[in-house]
């Protein structure tokens, strides 16, 4: 079976383009984003934390003629894929990439192109449906801007969208690793993608969800090993072990409180790596646990932690960037490129662990090893 690294990340927040806006967000001592007085679906008033995207020049990725084709969220992850194919060292590569059938795409993204489907059901009310635009129903699909990123990179092997909240990023890269593994691909483009419309801010703000929400994009590359080694890549990390839960008790709004499922995901996600039987405080170096604010469940998340690797240092990267930003992709690439606080990026750092859990439990665990550690 084919061992899976990453060697190139690209991502966009609320801190600006690229990892080390990110980086420096993640070292600071306060959250990005500003707190905002919502009017809920029911006319109440909610203070909600609300970390949107800053403005940048999306010409500078892409011509305005094929901008003109796609939405906000296609925009946002085909200028994520060419930062990470920029970093991985594929630009201008040519001939010495994968054949098309040997590259995939596999995105994450927990809400998917709602703001232009918002646009055109308002539009079919206003003036009919005879007048309703079929450019904004393409793009209000959810697989809208796969397709637009595998035009665009030419990826043929696999053009997969998933959705499970802000588990979706992980669960996508997950998905990634294994075609990989399996040898079906060899090279893929994973990650996550999350724009917070208007509507979708009012709706959110009506339930039991987070009271802090950001936005962004997160992608990875994924390649195997060998084509890695060939090429002499940087390798930032492998993905070298994982597991996939559910919880079926948790609602559908809400986030799972079972801390027994949550300690059952992360063993099996450890024991996939083959750390398990180390002692967790040498196998492990740190955690980022998923904790985006809910009393219950992070309270759950962190004693399923302790009973498994206690004593290991954790962070929570959507207390600093918002819950459901880059769908949980924010994590992976603070993991991948080892950032969010004193000590990360160390020689000495053999694995991380990384938490991705969504509404209705949906739970993920991923194990990230160093690239020091490769053998």
């Amino acid at each position: 079976m084919r061992r899976v690294v990453i060697t190139g990340v690209g991502c966009i927040t609320a801190a600006g383009v690229g990892t080390d806006p990110l980086r420096t967000a993640l070292a600071s001592d306060g959250p990005l984003g500003e707190i905002l007085e919502i009017e809920t679906v029911r006319g109440r008033r909610r203070p909600v934390r609300l970390a949107r995207l800053a403005p940048f020049d999306r010409q500078a990725f892409l011509p305005s003629w094929k901008l003109r084709r796609m939405g906000n969220l296609s925009r946002l992850w085909v200028i994520c894929c060419l930062m990470a194919r920029s970093d991985a060292g594929w630009e201008g590569a040519g001939k010495l990439l994968p054949p098309p059938e040997k590259r995939g795409t596999f995105l994450g993204t927990g809400f998917g192109c709602i703001d232009t489907t918002w646009e055109y059901v308002m539009e079919m009310l206003r003036e009919g449906t005879a007048t309703a635009n079929p450019y904004l129903f393409a793009e209000s699909v959810d697989n809208a801007p796969a397709g637009h990123s595998a035009i665009e990179l030419d990826t043929r092997g696999a053009d997969i969208t998933l959705t499970c909240g802000d588990a979706s990023a992980a669960t996508a890269l997950e998905m990634a690793a294994r075609a990989i593994r399996d040898g079906r691909l060899e090279m893929a483009y994973c990650g996550g993608v999350e724009l917070m419309s208007e509507s979708l801010v009012r709706v959110l703000a009506s339930l039991r969800s987070p009271l802090f929400l950001g936005e962004g994009g997160a992608c990875l590359i994924l390649e195997s090993l060998d084509l890695a080694r060939s090429r002499k890549a940087r390798i930032y990390a492998e993905v070298a072990g994982s597991a996939l839960g559910s919880d079926p008790k948790a609602s559908a709004t809400d986030y799972s409180r079972d801390h027994g499922v949550l300690e059952r995901v992360i063993r099996r996600a450890l024991a996939s790596a083959a750390v398990e039987n180390q002692p967790p405080s040498r196998s492990v170096r740190k955690i980022f646990l998923h904790a985006t604010g809910s009393p219950e469940a992070d309270a759950a998340e962190r004693r399923a932690v302790e009973r498994t690797c206690p004593g290991v240092r954790t962070e929570s990267v959507a207390a600093k960037t918002g819950s459901l930003a880059a769908a949980g992709g924010l994590s992976l690439v603070a993991a991948a490129m080892g950032a969010g606080g004193p000590g990360a990026g160390t020689p000495d750092v053999s694995a991380l662990l990384v938490n991705s859990f969504g509404w209705g439990g949906s739970l993920v665990s991923l194990v990230f090893r160093s690239a020091g550690a490769l053998q």
